[in-house]
């Protein structure tokens, strides 16, 4: 049995996908695009505990999706390759130490109020990607991709320099991202089973973490209401939902569609950083935005209209 990861699920019939595909891939984007709304409701409960709730259920979450999706037979037998696998295990452990940390940091930077920086790391993270690509797997790049990538890095400078401090949600979020995919790239399992197992590997951690400040006295821990409560369970499906329409989208479309339609997602977070939240959206973002949308620009239409002439 061979287990396919999504970035190498490409589809036989285009076109007749395509409706379909647009239809997930509209419903991944535009609920991660949401996404800080929710995380907004949650901003009075503290980055590491959200965090481990988020780990629990979106565990229980994914094992309920597995279970319809699959026969109980065949679940037990990936289960038992993928265990099998120590190299396939390993990949998945650090895999899941940069999608936890990048979690983490996303968790921090909604509440305190970081939401454009947010924004920002997932629209320089394609292009962290690719540079990803070109360094670690000797992918080659036209010129036109080249200059795109160092236009992007010429307003994340231009954004350091001006403005005097280090955007580092930004580049973590890019980062760790972009090495999350890198790993998931190289590792053949499935989204939501590689996911599951990731996060089972941190369930322990989670787990144990939760049982402290639920009994320990010093935490000063009161509980909370059943509205929180509510919220800190159903994240786990806010979770998985979206990852689930966006496996369902790339199996549909071109990979170069897919790529163009996810920058609805930062675009939304932008939006509602500044017209709902009131962020400062200085000249110094305007540049450092503007050179990262036409470094993107730029890539997507080599991708459609790619020129032959390359690096090495």
């Amino acid at each position: 049995m061979k287990v396919y990861s999504m970035s190498e699920i490409q589809t036989d019939h285009p076109d007749e996908n395509n409706t379909a595909g647009i239809v997930y891939a509209l419903g991944a984007f535009v609920l991660w695009g949401l996404a800080p709304l929710f995380f907004k409701e949650l901003s009075h409960v503290a980055a590491l505990e959200f965090l481990g709730f988020r780990m629990v259920w979106s565990f229980i979450f994914l094992i309920i999706l597995l279970f319809f999706r699959r026969s109980l037979k065949i679940l037990i037998q990936e289960i038992g390759q993928t265990f099998a696998n120590r190299k396939l295990l390993f990949m998945l452990f650090m895999s899941a130490i940069l999608i936890s940390s990048n979690w983490l940091v996303f968790i921090w930077a909604v509440a305190n109020n970081h939401v454009m920086e947010t924004s920002l790391g997932y629209f320089i993270n394609p292009l962290a990607s690719v540079a990803l690509g070109m360094l670690v797997l000797g992918e080659k790049l036209s010129r036109t991709k080249l200059a795109a990538v160092g236009l992007a890095a010429f307003g994340v400078m231009y954004l350091i320099v001006v403005q005097g401090k280090f955007p580092w949600v930004a580049l973590f979020l890019a980062t760790s991202f972009a090495l999350y995919g890198l790993i998931r790239k190289k590792a053949v399992i499935g989204a939501i089973l590689g996911l599951w197992v990731e996060m089972l590997m941190l369930l322990p951690f989670a787990v144990g973490y939760l049982s402290y400040l639920n009994f320990s006295k010093s935490s000063g821990r009161v509980g909370h209401d059943d509205y929180t409560l509510f919220m800190l369970i159903i994240s786990g499906a806010v979770t998985t939902i979206p990852l689930m329409f966006f496996a369902s989208a790339a199996r549909r479309l071109p990979l170069s569609l897919l790529g163009l339609l996810q920058y609805i997602a930062p675009s939304m977070t932008l939006l509602m950083a500044v017209f709902l939240w009131n962020e400062e959206f200085t000249t110094a973002h305007m540049v450092a935005f503007s050179c990262i949308w036409g470094a993107l620009a730029i890539y997507s239409a080599d991708s459609f209209f790619p020129v032959r002439n390359r690096w090495g």
